[in-house]
């Protein structure tokens, strides 16, 4: 029974996080040091670092960073 109960704790848990994805996101990138290492780790993902820097300086989709 309680491993019933744990498991519905959980799905009910997971829900409410989905439903208030992105309040939990915005309390939870309020702390300056968290919001910086964030950056830093998607940063080091090559797509998201080249859409950004192609929204930033506007360059298209074909150019190759070296």
């Amino acid at each position: 029974m309680s491993k019933v109960f744990s498991i519905l704790l959980i799905v009910l848990g997971g829900y409410y996080l989905f439903q208030k994805r992105y309040r939990v996101i915005n309390t939870v990138l309020r702390s300056p040091f968290i919001r910086k290492y964030a950056v830093r780790i998607l940063m080091n993902i090559p797509s998201v670092k080249r859409m950004t820097m192609n929204s930033v300086f506007g360059r298209s989709q074909n150019t190759i960073y070296q």
